[in-house]
């Protein structure tokens, strides 16, 4: 039975869950929706109704912690709906970051396992292991070394239609210490190694700042006291496989500010804000006291014909006490912030305006963020499987 295409085009705007169900309703349906170019297609329908994914870890009843997707909706009149997708892998634990995602999956990982998810499909990948971090050499062997995985990034290659892992990995032999770099590439389902150019040891696996948009993957780089380096932007072209740098702007003090990397109306910006005066951050090299000062400044990234970047300030904002830090913007307007308390905040910078979403994170969490959240969210039947379905998602 051949489906037509008025049904096709129906079938294409409806939610993921949706045609999951719809899937048992005839052989012909349960075709098409598995289909490669039906997938494209709703993905293609579902890029104008972006949503917010929020990563947080819940306890429950019984005492275990369980990994929660949260998926906003915000619709025209303000109001907010919330769908909870509890994944309770027994493969994956709940305490995994988030590593980027795109395409409607999303990228777990505590920098040595990683897993590829689909929220909405529920399906999960397990990568498998790195080329370089483990090794069977002997420690009489002289090329033995000892490998620890440094950070991880997550994006989509336009240029191969693949998604790909980048994972930077500190080695430690005999005679030297240097970084390597191994790259997972989704349609073969297996790692290769790159070239590392020097700056890969900067890159630190920040989940608060880490983020993936448009090809390209951006981590937090510490700076070299030694040579009065200043902190910067380390970024990953995921189709050239290209590493480079950004300077942050020339008022960002690493003694006294936080930071969180995030995007607005297309572009990249910045949160810049203060340690409280009730925290103390033990970084790498000092300890750092924070003050009384509330501000945050929003910074937007900008380029010039020659690609040479600068910042300008867009806006600084007054949050109320209790207010911890920035989330991530949803509107040209509207930004979600997290409390003291483990509630979500979301801020009008129009009207000034504060509103308490019901949302929770768990207060008792060990680290330093109850929520995750990064770009904006796509709802998708992208598999994580990967192989000969891996058809062109770049529109």
């Amino acid at each position: 039975m051949v489906v037509s295409d008025v049904v096709i085009q129906i079938l294409s705007k409806l939610p993921p869950q949706s045609l999951l169900r719809f899937k048992s309703v005839c052989k012909s349906w349960y075709h098409l929706i598995n289909h490669p170019k039906f997938v494209r297609k709703h993905l293609l329908d579902s890029f104008p109704h972006k949503h917010v994914l929020i990563k947080r870890a819940l306890t429950n009843h019984s005492g275990k912690q369980e990994l929660v997707f949260s998926i906003l909706k915000f619709s025209l009149n303000g109001s907010v709906s919330i769908m909870d997708i509890n994944l309770t892998f027994q493969e994956i634990d709940p305490l995994l970051e988030l590593c980027g995602h795109s395409h409607g999956l999303v990228c777990l990982s505590d920098c040595d396992e990683v897993f590829l998810v689909n929220p909405m499909t529920r399906q999960f990948h397990k990568l498998p292991p790195s080329i370089l971090i483990f090794r069977g050499c002997h420690h009489d062997d002289p090329d033995h070394y000892s490998a620890i995985p440094f950070t991880i990034g997550f994006g989509y290659d336009a240029k191969s239609s693949d998604f790909k892992v980048v994972r930077i990995v500190s080695c430690r032999g005999q005679s030297e210490a240097r970084m390597r770099v191994e790259i997972y590439d989704l349609s073969r389902d297996k790692w290769r190694e790159i070239g590392a150019p020097e700056i890969c040891g900067s890159a630190a696996c920040t989940c608060t700042f880490d983020m993936y948009h448009e090809g390209i993957f951006y981590w937090w780089g510490y700076g070299e006291p030694r040579i009065s380096e200043r902190d910067h932007i380390i970024t990953f072209d995921m189709s050239e496989e290209i590493f480079g740098k950004v300077s942050l702007p020339e008022s960002y003090d690493d003694k006294k500010h936080k930071i969180v990397l995030r995007v607005l109306n297309k572009s990249i910006v910045l949160f810049v804000y203060p340690y409280k005066s009730n925290e103390t951050n033990i970084g790498i090299f000092e300890t750092i006291v924070g003050t009384d000062e509330t501000n945050i400044d929003i910074w937007e990234m900008e380029k010039d014909e020659f690609g040479v970047v600068s910042w300008s300030k867009l806006l600084t904002i007054d949050p109320p006490f209790g207010v911890e830090h920035p989330l991530l913007f949803v509107s040209c307007e509207e930004m979600l912030m997290e409390s003291s308390e483990g509630h979500v905040i979301m801020y009008n910078n129009k009207t000034q305006q504060f509103k308490k979403l019901p949302i929770e994170g768990d207060v008792t969490y060990v680290k330093p963020h109850r929520f995750e959240a990064h770009d904006l969210f796509i709802k998708s039947l992208v598999s994580v499987e990967g192989g000969k379905d891996i058809i062109n998602y770049d529109f």
